[in-house]
């Protein structure tokens, strides 16, 4: 039930600027790998500072950087937003152009639509209209740079966040407004196998690094099968193994010399990255050592992680989790607590900092996100917002 007060308040979040600062953001391109976020960090920029937040930049790369907010007595306890102005490629399939935004049929379809450029807007509306309110909240937005590719901008980010503490984080990434309490992590491999060239009249005369790249991949195959038979997290399910890509040889009558492997292992709460890596790079080196040594003596392994994106977990009966719930039943919307299959850098900042961490946002990541025709429910932007608003208050309350 809203006070006097709370339904002022969420009267006051217009979806009219919510809706236009969507599409404002669709329009300025930020396709990572692509033209950059700088033109969606500048629009993001002029919203932030139209609503009165005080807005720094960190840059990550030449012309990339990540866009900090602030609004809100700096000694206070802070509520952090988070979220990202990088999209994936437009690709194929669209039925117009995927950066000029368009509303048909009550949404608005554009690339970043629902990744993440709404929740973008609703959160930017709610902290407007919550300063309004009660100037002496404290509130952060913290949107990051490519986070769809090897999450630079998060990284960079850490050294700010480390040991601080936050009364909540907010990641604003879409989940049909339910409340994600929990994520995997995700961590990305690329083992590297080195062999031996010949002649392809004369292979046993070389070490061929696919043949060894195929053990690998079969070692990957059972971890696989091996995690899908485990006892599933309610919320996170298990975690999972994915071979991305392989890439090998120089020539069809060659022996190839070097193939690299790259590898996507979806994270439970807790694991190690590294260890995983080495557990498997021992595998695959046992697996080989028992082949005859003309094939196998020559073949060398070695690995990294290339991305590692910490999982996290928020238990379901704490405050945090059970307010957003309310706050969105009181905008209107009945709405589950649950898990993400998954990943997004709340991780980052629940393990720098030790916050209790939810996902709420408008749109749908596995029917919408990184699809063509990408859209955006304008009723849900506005419900949004208005939680977004409700729940910062209530969390300064609580």
């Amino acid at each position: 039930m809203l006070t006097p007060a709370e339904q002022a308040l969420v009267e006051s979040v217009s979806i009219d600027t919510v809706a236009a600062d969507t599409q404002k953001l669709i329009a300025a391109r930020s396709d990572n790998p692509g033209v950059g976020e700088a033109q969606a960090v500048a629009v993001l920029h002029e919203m932030c500072e139209r609503i009165g937040a005080t807005v720094t930049l960190q840059e990550v790369q030449p012309g990339r950087s990540n866009l900090h907010a602030t609004m809100g007595p700096v000694d206070a306890p802070s509520i952090l937003f988070l979220g990202h102005s990088d999209v994936v490629p437009a690709g194929d399939g669209w039925e117009g152009d995927p950066f000029t935004p368009r509303i048909s049929e009550g949404k608005i379809i554009g690339r970043g639509a629902t990744d993440m450029k709404g929740g973008l807007a609703a959160v930017v509306a709610a902290m407007g209209a919550v300063s309004r309110a009660h100037p002496e909240i404290r509130l952060e937005l913290l949107c990051t740079a490519d986070e769809e590719d090897q999450a630079l901008g998060a990284l960079a980010a850490l050294e700010s966040l480390e040991g601080r503490s936050l009364t909540a984080c907010i990641v604003a990434e879409p989940t049909n407004l339910d409340v994600v309490v929990g994520c995997r992590g995700s961590t990305n491999l690329q083992i590297d196998i080195e062999g031996k060239s010949a002649h392809a009249g004369r292979p046993e005369d070389g070490a061929s690094s696919i043949y060894g790249a195929s053990v690998l991949i079969e070692k990957v195959r059972e971890a696989h099968h091996t995690a899908s038979r485990q006892q599933p997290d309610s919320l996170l399910g298990r975690p999972t193994w994915n071979v991305g890509t392989i890439a090998g040889g120089t020539g069809t009558s060659m022996v190839p010399q070097k193939t690299t492997v790259t590898i996507d292992r979806r994270t439970m709460p807790g694991e190690k990255p590294q260890e995983i890596l080495a557990d498997l790079v021992r595998m695959v080196e046992q697996d080989l050592s028992t082949q005859e040594p003309g094939f196998v003596e020559p073949l060398r392994l070695s690995g990294s992680v290339m991305l590692e994106m910490p999982g996290f977990k928020t238990p379901e009966d704490s405050v945090v989790p059970g307010l957003a719930q309310q706050a969105l039943a009181d905008v209107g919307l009945e709405v589950s607590l649950t898990g993400w299959t998954a990943a997004c850098e709340g991780g980052f900042v629940a393990q720098a900092t030790q916050s209790p961490t939810i996902i709420v946002g408008p749109g749908d990541i596995n029917n919408q996100a990184h699809q063509p025709n990408e859209s955006v429910e304008i009723d849900d932007l506005l419900v949004a917002a208005r939680a977004y608003a409700l729940m910062a208050v209530r969390l300064q309350q609580a």
